[in-house]
């Protein structure tokens, strides 16, 4: 359970400074990986570290080709991947899709708000936490 108040906590501070700053500094999601692996590390010993690294690897990889289209930011992807570390690639993938469905709710209200206009960028910190939401509530984690 701990391990899931340190996601969060770090999936707050990252969508705090990507909607004030419009960027996730490489400083939180270090820090992060670094809090993910000491974690896996106390749960698994040595093994840990590897695991939290693969799966870390895994999301980022299969991502990267987002962050080549930009689709996603690298601090996205990064984000992503730091979430893979306490969770799995598994669950972190699944969370992404239900946050790219959260990511519609501010096209609908900037499509249909007063100036018609569809939003040129949408951070996806706050939908990357969300979808984490969702699948660890789905799973009964929380």
């Amino acid at each position: 359970m701990e391990h899931i108040v340190s996601l969060f906590l770090f999936l707050g501070l990252a969508v705090w400074e990507d909607y004030h700053v419009q960027k996730i500094s490489n400083f939180l999601n270090f820090t992060a990986l670094i809090s993910a692996v000491l974690y896996q590390l106390g749960q698994k010993g040595a093994l840990g570290i590897f695991e939290a690294l693969f799966q870390a690897g895994v999301v980022i990889l299969i991502l990267f080709p987002l962050y080549v289209f930009h689709i996603f930011g690298a601090g996205d992807i990064k984000l992503l991947g730091v979430a893979a570390a306490f969770l799995s690639w598994q669950l972190t993938l699944q969370a992404l899709l239900a946050g790219m469905y959260l990511s519609l709710i501010p096209i609908f209200v900037s499509f249909f708000g007063r100036e018609k206009k569809l939003a040129k960028k949408i951070s996806m910190s706050g939908p990357i936490l969300g979808g984490i939401l969702l699948v660890l509530c789905k799973e009964g984690c929380i």
